[in-house]
């Protein structure tokens, strides 16, 4: 049985059971009568898109980088009080990154139960920890898929196979996470713009071993004036480095996980009329980086953002940055004998290896001492809150790369919108958004109908 044909079979039996589950909804059955329905609760919800996404390769040639149609169907079902289950299924044939996709996609599929103040969550779950906008150093347990080509930020966020435990008491909170499996996050390093004698190898992941799982654990505070967290998380890091092989005439590169400590706090108040939100986080590989080259030093990201709301215009503007400890520069290899072949052997080899320590300091972060950028949005709603104006954009100070991200939402018809945006990515000779500024630079429009 081929994939589709599953995929087929499992959305057909979605579709059935979310009928099953309405009718049922609306009657009683003969040991139900007289109870006041709320034994059971089904809410049936999702949207269908149409999209397109233009851009061009990296031969500045005009391309089609996306091309299709989406369905997403969401069953929210309910028992008691005690009782929820959720799941949200995609469906995504089209054209995508040059290839030919039929994208089914379970995005999330979990129940969770809460007897008394402890809530129970077992399933594939996406989980968002931190408060700022858009950049997240305490944002552990989630992986992102970076080449995804979509007008939704959320989109980029992939669900984990996961066991959750909640407590609450009154403004505190404790949650622990399990994760039994390791989920990476989709990197764009296949697409990027690497020199034609470099190739991608097959992942090195960690396999479904007891000792291979991952935890997390966060502390939740919520004061009338202010609220935040405490976390920790132990696990692989779901940005894998790269290890490397070199061979007569190429480099083959091998995503490879590592593990890390990551402790992590956030918060959020009011200043006056202004939101400040920040966050910081801590990661200490367990591996040495000068032992292992795809492993990065340890480093503290921070994030500090202040956002306001005037009328029909909103504001954010958010600081942030990277600190590596004990950082050393990347020697530079040194040929000792011109006229030695051997010597000439040695220098090409170091050559290799400091070009591939720094491929995996550049997607790291970790490619200088300190680094720091500044992100802001502006938008503006009007007609009715049916027209919608944003402009956001990124600037690193320290590698001088930046992204544009403008977007125009009009809404035809309640739950009917269309949408018209694009990013732009640029960086300087060499830099991350150098490799990757081609693939990730587009223009799209999307129509949409939600129910």
């Amino acid at each position: 049985m081929t994939i589709k044909t599953v995929w087929y079979v499992l959305f057909s039996l979605c579709l059935v059971a979310a009928q099953s589950l309405f009718e049922s909804a609306g009657r009683e059955s003969p040991n139900q009568a007289g109870k006041s329905g709320r034994e059971k609760a089904v809410d049936l919800s999702g949207y269908v898109r149409g999209a397109f996404f233009g851009g061009q390769n990296y031969g500045k040639e005009a391309e089609v980088k996306a091309a299709y149609a989406e369905v997403s169907l969401k069953l929210d079902a309910r028992k008691s009080d005690i009782g929820k289950a959720f799941t949200e299924v995609r469906l995504k044939p089209g054209i995508e990154h040059g290839s030919m996709i039929f994208l089914p996609d379970i995005r999330e599929a979990w129940v969770s139960t809460s007897p008394g103040p402890i809530d129970i969550t077992l399933g594939k779950k996406i989980i968002a920890w931190g408060r700022a906008d858009g950049i997240n150093p305490t944002n552990t347990v989630t992986p992102m898929n970076a080449t995804a080509l979509s007008s939704e930020y959320d989109d980029t966020r992939l669900g984990n196979l996961l066991a959750r435990a909640s407590v609450s008491w009154n403004f505190f909170s404790v949650e622990g996470i399990w994760l039994p499996l390791f989920t990476p996050d989709i990197l764009p390093i296949e697409g990027a713009d690497l020199p034609p004698e470099v190739t991608i190898t097959g992942p090195l992941y960690p396999g479904p071993e007891l000792e291979n799982s991952g935890f997390a654990l966060r502390c939740d505070l919520s004061f009338p004036v202010i609220d935040g967290s405490f976390s920790y998380f132990n696990g692989f890091e779901t940005q894998p480095g790269f290890d490397h092989a070199f061979g007569l005439d190429h480099v083959a590169l091998t995503p490879t996980a590592y593990r890390v400590h990551t402790a992590g706090v956030d918060f959020s108040t009011a200043i006056g009329p202004f939101g400040l939100r920040g966050e910081a986080s801590l990661t200490v590989p367990f591996d040495d980086p000068d032992d292992v080259g795809y492993v990065p030093f340890r480093h503290a990201a921070y994030v500090l953002g202040l956002d306001r709301s005037i009328s029909d215009w909103n504001f954010l503007a958010q600081y942030s940055g990277v600190y590596v400890i004990g950082f050393h520069a990347t020697p530079e290899p040194v040929l000792s004998d011109p006229s030695n072949l051997l010597a000439q052997q040695v220098f090409m080899l170091a050559k290799g290896e400091a070009e591939m320590q720094r491929i995996n300091r550049l997607f790291a972060g970790t490619d200088d001492r300190a680094s720091h950028a500044v992100t802001a949005r502006i938008g503006w709603r009007g007609l009715h809150e049916t027209l919608r104006l944003e402009l956001a954009g990124l600037y690193n100070f320290t590698t001088e790369e930046y992204a544009v991200n403008p977007v125009i939402a009009y809404d035809i018809a309640d739950a009917l919108c269309v949408t018209v945006g694009g990013r732009y990515l640029r960086g300087p000779e060499g830099s991350l958004n150098d490799l990757i500024d081609d693939l990730l630079s587009y223009g799209y429009a999307e129509l949409r109908l939600s129910f």
